[in-house]
């Protein structure tokens, strides 16, 4: 059968990704030794108008359907790990927002317009050391304020893990707050950089990732206009509202991990075929050993990249909607960057010795690929959720054990 054109739409991103990929891979060994961040990556990211993957083409974007997104960020990830996962942050934020859009409203459409014309980057504001990753209770608080007549809310707290944080120009900010009727409600609030009260603390130097500059935000007396709050939904993790920022987060955050797992892959499969020790005749490929765990590797890799595409078609089809469903988005997530973690270890055991030294790049993969379990929903959470769903346990039952 002839390609259709969303065939060939997929099939452009993809070819973008792999040439971004292959540019980033040449700086990527120096932002992660200098835990320095790729400005220029995100240059050629805006240039090339991958930070629009998830907008609408009528509106400026690729047109990037959830799918399309997983594919292009595995394969971006292979490159260098540290923007994929950063630019991640900004692409799940606009293909959420995109996915929940109405139609006839003229406001989000500008926005989305907006964001793909002039390039801007949304970043996070979710995260907090208090709650880590229950995103569904933040500390931060939005309180209704009217100023000059203008009604508004006063933002305070502190975010961490806010990737991006030098290029940001709108923060996603998750809080708490009040409904119209002042009942509690989960608020995301949409902050431009320039309001009075932001400030980016400097406190990212870690093992993995180094190049995202996952900075701390603070708001302090941050005041916005009743317009700056975008979405509210009911306080918790498990409910509906929570299904579409999770399949978009879920599996573009599987993508990434599974893209250094194909990165290490690569390289073991590679050293495997070529190094070829003195005592012996043929390369160490030829052992039984190493081709058992290139066997698990390809066995670990083809299951996981299966689920998450999966679970994009079914969430494009129109499914996974259902409270109950978002067990199933997170088992995705949970499984690949459990899996991307086992694939890389392997890798590390077929190189051996020489994979920790910091001229090969099996090192970066074997630091990158941990923090994946990290992520919202983190393993003990996504475990209980997935237990419960399947058990017909509701998920905010209380007490939680015993």
């Amino acid at each position: 059968m002839p390609p259709t054109p969303a065939d060939r739409r997929t099939q452009r991103i993809l070819d973008l990704a792999g040439t971004l990929a292959d540019d980033f891979a040449t700086r990527a060994d120096e932002h992660d030794r200098d835990n320095t961040f790729p400005f220029e990556n995100f240059e050629r990211l805006k240039a090339e108008n991958y930070t629009s993957l998830t907008i609408a083409e009528e509106l400026g974007g690729l047109g990037g359907t959830l799918l399309d997104f997983c594919l292009a960020q595995e394969r971006l990830a292979q490159g260098c790990a540290s923007t994929a996962l950063a630019v991640n942050m900004h692409l799940f934020a606009v293909g959420s927002m995109m996915e929940s859009m109405d139609p006839t409203d003229m406001r989000a459409k500008l926005m989305a317009g907006m964001l793909a014309q002039q390039h801007l980057i949304i970043g996070g504001g979710f995260t907090e050391a208090e709650i880590g990753g229950n995103w569904g209770f933040p500390t931060t608080t939005a309180v209704r304020q009217e100023r000059d007549g203008l009604k508004g809310f006063v933002l305070n707290g502190r975010k961490t893990f806010t990737s991006m944080s030098p290029i940001i120009d709108l923060f996603a900010v998750n809080t708490s707050t009040t409904g119209d009727a002042g009942e509690p409600a989960i608020g995301l609030f949409i902050v431009p950089r320039s309001t009075p009260g932001i400030e980016i603390i400097e406190t990212w130097d870690a093992m993995s990732m180094r190049a995202t500059a996952s900075h701390d935000m603070t708001l302090t007396d941050a005041w916005v206009p009743e317009a700056a709050c975008v979405m509210t939904r009911q306080p918790g993790d498990a409910d509906t509202g929570a299904n579409v920022i999770l399949a978009w987060f879920d599996c573009g955050v599987a993508s990434v991990y599974l893209g250094v797992a194909t990165a290490a892959r690569n390289f073991a499969v590679d050293w495997a075929r070529t190094r070829k020790p003195i005592l012996f005749e043929r390369p160490i490929g030829h052992f039984p050993g190493v081709q058992f765990r290139i066997a698990d590797m390809e066995v670990e890799l083809a299951a996981a990249n299966a689920l998450v595409r999966e679970t994009a078609r079914q969430w494009m089809a129109g499914g996974l909607r259902e409270r109950d469903d978002l067990a199933r988005i997170v088992l995705t997530k949970y499984h690949a960057t459990n899996a991307a973690v086992r694939i890389v270890d392997q890798a590390m055991t077929v190189v051996g010795a020489p994979g920790i030294y910091r001229r090969h790049p099996l090192q970066r993969y074997y630091r990158d690929v941990r923090p994946g379990a990290f992520h919202p929903m983190t393993n003990d959470v996504a475990l209980e959720l997935i237990g419960k769903t399947a058990l017909g346990i509701a998920p905010d039952f209380l007490p939680r054990w015993g």
